[in-house]
């Protein structure tokens, strides 16, 4: 690993006491009304959903998001077997290669794939290999690994919703995350932002948010009876340092995150390796950078997991009562192809 800086510029942060008894307003149904009014009430149909023990609702469905100016070089998700005594490689991919049981995806639902409407807005979508606009099949197109600073992408398994059926409301081109315990691992840089206002972040949702309407009707919030869980892993803020970026987790608990004087620095020279651990044993979730990854190895024992659950890193604890998160301004998002604020 590289070394460690628990405080300041960070290179490893922990979330302990992560899992959350309570509930969140489960979507399970959009509404999206006739054009022109669109005034169909409510929309959003939800019911709460009840959930409890260890790293939940971190447990469930997970997806992985992105957003540019960001090379993304390698990426890899592995999962624990059935022991647990070995975590092995569930999804793959290197730049300019196809993936492995993984999905390049967006928010252009509509002609290509998935679906739109004026009141209802875009779906997810199989995402171009420029991941710049759609495309009619899962990775129909090589992605070479350059994310540009107005879109955003996020990945998903190759097993959709149609295979079998996903927890909560999908509509469109829905596919499942990553359940349970995972770890992400990343290979990236982030690039200086040519329009200061669109800055790089690499988060964790839900499943069923993108699923839904990521910037729209879905179970994202803070505290109840929002909150079905995301993790801010390393965020360039608009109005703040654009050299760094922070770390942030939300859930029916609430919020919690690396603070005002701890940051990760942006790597906008040379790339770097993260590690994203989401340890259902341990009730904790780590982030640490790393010296490098050989991602050619399909499986690692539980003592690398806890190698990196255990490494130095700034600890916070996300107990009940965590504080609600900083109101810095949030980049935008997109829903129904116009742009709007990144509202939790």
């Amino acid at each position: 690993m590289s070394p460690a800086s628990t405080s300041g510029s960070l290179t490893g942060l922990k979330y302990t006491n992560v899992g959350a008894t309570g509930s969140y307003n489960q979507v399970t149904n959009i509404i999206p009304g006739t054009f022109p009014t669109c005034d169909v009430n409510p929309s959003c149909i939800t019911q709460p959903k009840q959930i409890s023990g260890n790293l939940a609702p971190f447990n469930e469905e997970m997806t992985f998001n992105f957003r540019g100016p960001l090379n993304l070089y390698n990426i890899a998700v592995l999962q624990p077997d059935s022991t647990g005594a070995t975590w092995t490689q569930a999804s793959s991919w290197a730049a300019g290669q196809a993936p492995n049981n993984l999905v390049f995806m967006n928010n252009f639902g509509g002609a290509k794939s998935g679906e739109f409407s004026i009141c209802g807005g875009n779906s997810q979508s199989f995402a171009n290999g420029a991941w710049t606009d759609a495309t009619t099949a899962a990775n129909a197109e090589i992605a070479n690994g350059f994310l540009d600073e107005d879109h955003e992408i996020n990945i998903m398994t190759a097993q959709t919703c149609a295979d079998s059926p996903c927890d909560g409301f999908a509509r469109g081109t829905a596919n499942h995350g990553w359940a349970d315990s995972k770890m992400l691992v990343v290979t990236f840089d982030m690039p200086p932002s040519q329009d200061p206002s669109k800055v790089p972040a690499i988060w964790a949702l839900n499943a069923q948010v993108v699923r839904s309407a990521e910037y729209g009707c879905n179970c994202r919030g803070i505290g109840s009876p929002g909150g079905c869980g995301e993790l801010d892993i390393l965020e360039t803020l608009v109005g703040a340092d654009p050299n760094q970026g922070i770390s942030e987790v939300y859930s029916v608990k609430g919020a919690t995150g690396s603070g005002t004087t701890n940051s990760f620095a942006r790597p906008t020279a040379n790339k770097v390796t993260y590690a994203v651990v989401f340890d259902v044993q341990t009730d904790s979730i780590a982030i640490q950078q790393l010296a490098g990854w050989d991602y050619s190895q399909t499986s690692v024992p539980r003592s690398v997991i806890d190698g990196f659950l255990n490494a130095p890193a700034l600890e916070v604890s996300f107990a009940t009562g965590a504080r609600r998160r900083s109101e810095l301004q949030k980049p935008r998002g997109v829903i129904g192809g116009r742009r709007r604020r990144h509202a939790l």
